[in-house]
């Protein structure tokens, strides 16, 4: 395992999220992640939310992205 960023996907009644740049260990031969349960849950947290807030609106898609400073 070694240090590295990876992305997680969120499927939640037809509507998707995707997490980007999210610090984990990353196994290069089978491909598993792990993310430091702490930034798991706050992740998890949010995207939670997110699907709620939007369940009831009419809507194809909203996009988060960090600014490059």
């Amino acid at each position: 395992m070694r240090r590295g960023r990876t992305t997680l996907h969120f499927e939640r009644g037809g509507f998707y999220a995707d997490v980007e740049n999210v610090s984990a260990m990353l196994c290069g031969r089978c491909g598993t992640r792990s993310v430091h349960s702490m930034t798991a849950l706050k992740i998890s947290d949010a995207v939670e939310k997110l699907f709620r807030a939007g369940k009831d609106l009419d809507m194809t898609g909203i996009s988060f992205h960090k600014l490059a400073s």
